[in-house]
């Protein structure tokens, strides 16, 4: 198959969340015999290259219009999503981010490709009325998509209520190569959050409260957080408390890696999380998570063996889970637990349900 996948930002301007599943997605692809192309934009000029295997198509990224603030974000790209759905000879369209999908919708209805919408996000109703139209632009993907997939239940509830219409559930995948590695625990008690916290949907003032209070208790604990650098979603200044640094990595191999196996635990405290893929790197890595109840948590720490959960927006509630994984995190066994947890996310197994949605996609009637 000849595959686009389409998301609007992408290495190596941003390596985490949607864009590292893409990337490891057409990677995956490309491993099993398939024609994979990521279409994306940056602030540069038009370019194409092979980066890793993957041909990536990279559009000049357009100034936002004005009032465009109110809409959803990248709806300037749209002119970028069109021409290249229509100059790429795919056989299929797989998109990632609203506008793309919206526009890949309408492309369709022209002679298009066929198009898998994922939605990476929880569809709940303060989402859907956040932006200008974006309830209606949601609507008509599902209506107009060949498939819809999201990364969880807790994404595909709302998502049948709000969108009306089913959607498969498609998680995302770990690369065990990038961070199963077996470097011994920090002799500091150490908590990493490796979310974007400059996005306000993290949670990063949640978290350093709720990191005050477990210094009361245990103050030898520091935090490590990683710095993020999404342009758009991740714009907040973040004051660290004491106690914490931050960490810049060069790259998101070897490094992210030894990070997360040196680290006691790992702690996400964003709400209504459609996934969380830093929970399941954690996991795959040795090291236990921490994650609240309100997303997908539930659905990836099945076992008191590999985390905690706690309630959405409770500080006192995520320092009593950071203070239990930490404990957790000092066992010997707790690591062989958490990697034969994030064994059921190796993108090794999890591609082939993906192609399988791609060819009843293709198949005739």
């Amino acid at each position: 198959m000849r595959i686009g996948l389409f998301h609007p930002t992408y290495w190596p301007e941003v390596r985490r969340g949607s864009e590292r599943v893409v990337h490891d997605l057409a990677v995956s692809l490309i491993a099993r015999g398939h024609e994979v192309d990521v279409v994306t934009a940056h602030r540069g000029a038009p370019c194409t290259a092979v980066e890793g295997g993957v041909r990536v198509v990279r559009c000049r990224r357009p100034p936002e219009l004005p009032g465009a603030g109110l809409y959803e974000f990248h709806l300037a790209n749209a002119p970028n999503v069109w021409r290249e759905l229509r100059r790429g000879d795919f056989d299929l369209v797989h998109t990632f981010f609203p506008v793309d999908s919206w526009v890949a919708v309408r492309a369709r209805r022209r002679g298009g490709p066929p198009v898998v919408a994922t939605l990476h996000g929880v569809p709940t109703r303060p989402y859907l009325v956040a932006r200008r139209r974006r309830l209606q632009m949601l609507r008509e993907v599902a209506e107009g998509a060949d498939r819809c997939t999201v990364l969880s239940e807790a994404a595909a509830r709302p998502f049948s209520a709000y969108l009306l219409r089913r959607p498969l559930v498609l998680p995302p995948g770990v690369v065990f190569d990038h961070v199963a590695t077996r470097v011994p625990r920090s002799e500091r008690p150490t908590l990493l959050c490796t979310a974007s916290l400059g996005d306000p949907r993290k949670r990063g003032p949640l978290l350093f409260r709720a990191f005050d209070l477990l210094r009361k208790h245990c103050p030898e604990v520091r935090l490590l957080v990683i710095r993020g650098r999404d342009p758009i979603l991740s714009r907040e200044r973040v004051e660290l408390p004491e106690g914490a640094e931050w960490i810049e990595i060069s790259s998101e191999g070897d490094q992210l890696a030894r990070l997360y196996a040196s680290a006691w635990a790992s702690v996400l405290p964003s709400v209504e999380e459609a996934f969380g893929l830093v929970l399941t790197e954690s996991l795959a890595a040795g090291t236990p998570v921490v994650a609240d109840r309100s997303g997908a948590g539930p659905e990836i720490i099945t076992s008191a063996a590999v985390g905690r959960l706690f309630r959405p927006d409770d500080e006192a509630d995520l320092s009593r889970a950071m203070a239990a994984v930490l404990e957790l995190g000092s066992r010997p066994e707790t690591a062989e637990h958490c990697r034969r947890r994030a064994a059921d996310y190796d993108w090794d197994s999890l591609v082939k349900r993906y192609e399988d949605v791609y060819e009843s996609v293709l198949a005739p009637g």
